[in-house]
């Protein structure tokens, strides 16, 4: 824990001044919304392997003959999960002459000190929602860490953006619309939609965008005359005579990415997920440890049921 700035301004002393925990002010911190539109599954799995069932057309003109087309296929498609982790150690006593003396304990226990409640209460667990949202869910590309050094929060596990490069090799679709351009959007997410299968044209689906491209959307709307803004009840982001509708995700801001598929297709799988937010405690003589780990993943379960502005990649993962 860094308090080195606290102490040179505050002092390397413990003074009651009326203190306590709400004077310690916290910024807001993303919450986690992009599995809010998948759909959950917890699984003891690593890989969790699905089958998509084809089959082609089998009707024909009557024959005594027999002609069977053997037309059914089951083909195979799996998504990964990853396994995560959060290690911290604190030394406690350190905090106890300072301005934060107010959150040390009496206890020999280093551990039950109300320092360690709060820290991981009111950051850690908030912290890795953030993290997955920000840096993961979308962004994130797997790579394998290197021993005995910390790893980045964005190689934790591969996102829906590489996904979706390596959805559009194995029949995911793509929709040119063109560059994105604020005062062309309104339109060229109506085209997004007119390029959907028609078979899924009254399928409701979330067209996943960037939250800027969200304001965009509904400011272009409005430029057109479309709405005018007397309340928020006037404006909404359903997308006319369709069930679709826009749905800016934190996870994707600063992207140019835009995707659709049907929520069931959307999977958002889980291991261990009750430790995500409960956190094992050691004490070595005064020093501190916490920890909790988890496996997690997300991913499509029939690539042709998605639909993308972006271009097939070569695999760079990048929008």
């Amino acid at each position: 824990m860094d308090i080195q700035s606290l102490v040179a301004e505050f002092g390397a002393y413990y003074e009651n001044s009326g203190q306590n925990k709400n004077r310690v002010l916290k910024m807001i911190s993303q919450g986690a919304v992009t599995p809010k539109i998948a759909t959950p599954m917890r699984t003891d799995e690593t890989i969790f392997k699905l089958g998509k069932g084809v089959i082609k057309s089998i009707v024909q003109p009557f024959q005594k003959s027999w002609t069977p087309k053997h037309a059914m296929e089951v083909i195979p498609n799996e998504i990964r999960l990853y396994e995560m982790k959060v290690d911290e150690d604190v030394y406690p006593d350190e905090i106890e002459a300072t301005w934060l003396g107010f959150l040390a304990g009496e206890d020999v226990d280093r551990k039950k000190w109300p320092l360690i409640k709060w820290m991981i209460e009111q950051y850690y667990i908030p912290q890795i929602d953030e993290d997955m949202e920000n840096e993961v869910y979308f962004k994130g590309v797997y790579k394998a860490p290197t021993n005995g050094q910390a790893g980045e929060v964005k190689d934790s596990m591969n996102g829906l953006n590489i996904q979706l490069d390596s959805a559009l090799e194995n029949g995911a679709h793509y929709i040119d619309i063109g560059e994105l351009h604020k005062d062309t959007i309104f339109d060229q997410i109506e085209a997004f939609v007119d390029g959907i299968s028609q078979i899924y044209q009254n399928t409701k689906m979330d067209v996943c965008l960037a939250p800027e491209w969200a304001r965009h959307y509904l400011r272009d709307k409005r430029a057109q005359g479309f709405y005018q803004k007397h309340s928020d009840k006037d404006v909404n982001l359903a997308i006319d005579f369709t069930p679709q509708s826009v749905t800016p995700l934190p996870s994707m801001a600063g992207t140019n990415a835009i995707f659709a598929t049907p929520k069931a297709n959307l999977i958002h799988l889980r291991k261990k997920s009750q430790n995500k937010g409960k956190f094992g405690l050691e004490s070595s003589k005064r020093n501190v440890a916490f920890y909790c780990d988890w496996w997690e993943g997300i991913g499509f379960g029939i690539n042709e049921a998605v639909w993308t502005n972006k271009k097939p990649s070569t695999g760079s993962g990048s929008v």
